[in-house]
């Protein structure tokens, strides 16, 4: 893990950072919701944790072409090798945009420095809970949450979100009814074998129901109808078009 032990890995609960973790990744989250919501989105990441990019969706509906935006993400390599997460690597159209910690630092009283070591601190200590095989929800503020289930990954998105991205409730409910998006709703309800999963960025632990059994592939069907388009060898679960 980047040069050191993970069984050495400690939080530091002193960093200059720490109180304000939050601050520092809704300055992330807002920035990767900027980028998706243009007229011509690009595509973002963060990198050590995944990338966004939008899809235009087309279908007919009583003789009409109606065209449906929907957020895709693509887990990072990354964290999909540190416990064999069913990851597949999504074809990314275009450029992609990093986050850049100059233009977040626009949206957060911290220096690019601090705002840096912010970010990766966070991200190292997400690495070793997963490490440890614990279940954990990595909430982006405003966009969704990331949710990991024993060795199952979902991106499940904020409906406020889908909404600005497509300026219409009935397609928001198309979008949600035929699972081609999951809204973070649904993720307090997904199970994990601990009955708790690790939340970040807030560092806390939350209660989610307890599933019975522990073997992953075992994984309920509730997790597994709602994996997005990180889905093992490619095989996505949510309709492309």
């Amino acid at each position: 893990l980047m040069g050191h032990e993970l069984a050495d890995l400690e939080l530091d609960m002193s960093s200059p950072c720490f109180p304000d973790v939050v601050t520092i990744w809704s300055g992330v989250s807002m920035y990767v919701r900027q980028q998706l919501l243009k007229e011509e989105p690009k595509a973002v990441a963060i990198k050590g944790l995944g990338t966004f990019h939008i899809k235009k969706c087309h279908f007919f509906e009583r003789g009409t072409m109606i065209t449906l935006r929907r957020p895709v993400f693509s887990l990072s390599r990354t964290v999909a090798q540190i416990r064999d997460l069913q990851h597949a690597s999504v074809p990314v159209p275009g450029e992609i945009e990093k986050v850049s910690y100059k233009k977040t630092h626009l949206n957060v009283p911290y220096s690019e420095k601090v705002v840096q070591h912010c970010v990766q601190e966070t991200l190292d200590f997400f690495y070793f809970i997963l490490k440890k095989k614990e279940d954990a929800d990595f909430v982006l503020k405003d966009v969704g949450t990331i949710a990991i289930r024993g060795t199952y990954v979902t991106m499940a998105f904020c409906e406020d979100f889908l909404q600005s991205l497509n300026k219409s409730t009935g397609m928001i409910e198309k979008l949600l009814t035929n699972k081609w998006v999951v809204s973070d709703k649904e993720v307090t309800l997904f199970p994990s074998r601990f009955g708790r999963v690790h939340r970040f960025p807030q560092f806390e632990i939350t209660v989610v129901p307890r599933r019975v059994s522990l073997r992953d592939e075992e994984t309920s069907s509730a997790v597994k109808t709602c994996l997005s388009s990180t889905g093992k060898g490619g095989n996505h679960r949510i309709r492309e078009w």
